[in-house]
C-alpha cells in the first residue's frame, strides 16, 4: 500500500470524472428517451417510424462503436467545416464526445423503458384530464410524465448503474476516468493487482452511494404522489 498511497489523489480525480460523466449523461439520455417514447406511441407514422429506427439502431450497436463513431466522426466533420475558412480546429474533446455518445446510446434504452410503461398506462387519467378541459400537452406534462417517472424510477436507477460501468469505455478515446487512471497507476507502480482491487472498491462505493440516492428518490416520489 505504501507504493500506491501517493496516487490516491489521481484515483479520486478519476472516480470524480467517472461519476461526473455518468451524472451529466444520464439526465440527457432520460430526457431524450422520454421524447423518443412519446414519438414511438404517436399517431404520426413518420414520428413513430423515426423513433423505432433510433431505438433499434442504438440498441443494436455496441457502446464502444458509438463512442468511436461520435469521437472520430465529429473530428472529421469539424475538419471539413473548417477547411474552407482556413481555420485550424484542435479536435473534439474526448470527454464531450463520450458524454454525447453515452447520452445518445442510453437514450434508446430509456426510450424502451418509458415506452413499455406507456403501454400499461391507465387511459382513465387521460380521459379524466380531457373531461376537465386540459389539453393533451397539459395532460402529458402534469399527469403522464410525473407518473411515468415514478413508475420507471427503479429501472432508470439500474440503467444509471450500467452507465457507470460502461463509462469505462471512454478510456479508449483518452478520457482519464477511473479505469484509465488505474491502468496508468498500475503501469507506474507495477502493482496491477493492488491497483485494480482499489479501483474495484471505488466502483463499489460509487454504486452503493448511487443505490442509496436511488432509494431515497423512490421514497420521495412515493410520498409526493
Amino acid at each position: 500500500m505504501e507504493v500506491v498511497a501517493p496516487y490516491f489523489s489521481f484515483w479520486l480525480k478519476g472516480a470524480a470524472l467517472t461519476l461526473g460523466l455518468s451524472a451529466a449523461s444520464f439526465p440527457i439520455s432520460a430526457f431524450l428517451g422520454l421524447i423518443v417514447a412519446f414519438a414511438a406511441v404517436s399517431p404520426s407514422r413518420p414520428a413513430a417510424l423515426a423513433a423505432a429506427m433510433y431505438i433499434n439502431l442504438f440498441r443494436g450497436l455496441p457502446e464502444i462503436i458509438v463512442i468511436f463513431l461520435i469521437f472520430y466522426g465529429s473530428n472529421i466533420v469539424l475538419t471539413m467545416l473548417a477547411q474552407p475558412f482556413g481555420i485550424q480546429i484542435g479536435g473534439t474533446n474526448p470527454a464531450i464526445a463520450a458524454l454525447i455518445a453515452l447520452s445518445i446510446q442510453f437514450g434508446s434504452y430509456a426510450a424502451v423503458i418509458f415506452k413499455d410503461w406507456m403501454g400499461v398506462f391507465p387511459r382513465g387519467y387521460t380521459e379524466a384530464g380531457l373531461a376537465i378541459g386540459m389539453t393533451r400537452l397539459q395532460i402529458r406534462r402534469r399527469i403522464v410524465v410525473p407518473l411515468l417517472l415514478r413508475s420507471a424510477t427503479p429501472a432508470l436507477g439500474n440503467l444509471f448503474l450500467v452507465m457507470l460501468k460502461i463509462s469505462a469505455l471512454a478510456s479508449l478515446i483518452g478520457v482519464e476516468e477511473l479505469s484509465r487512471t488505474t491502468s496508468i497507476i498500475a503501469g507506474s507502480t507495477r502493482e496491477p493487482l493492488v491497483c485494480y482491487l482499489i479501483a474495484a472498491g471505488m466502483y463499489l462505493v460509487i454504486s452503493a452511494v448511487s443505490g442509496f440516492v436511488q432509494h431515497r428518490f423512490e421514497v420521495a416520489m412515493e410520498r409526493s404522489i
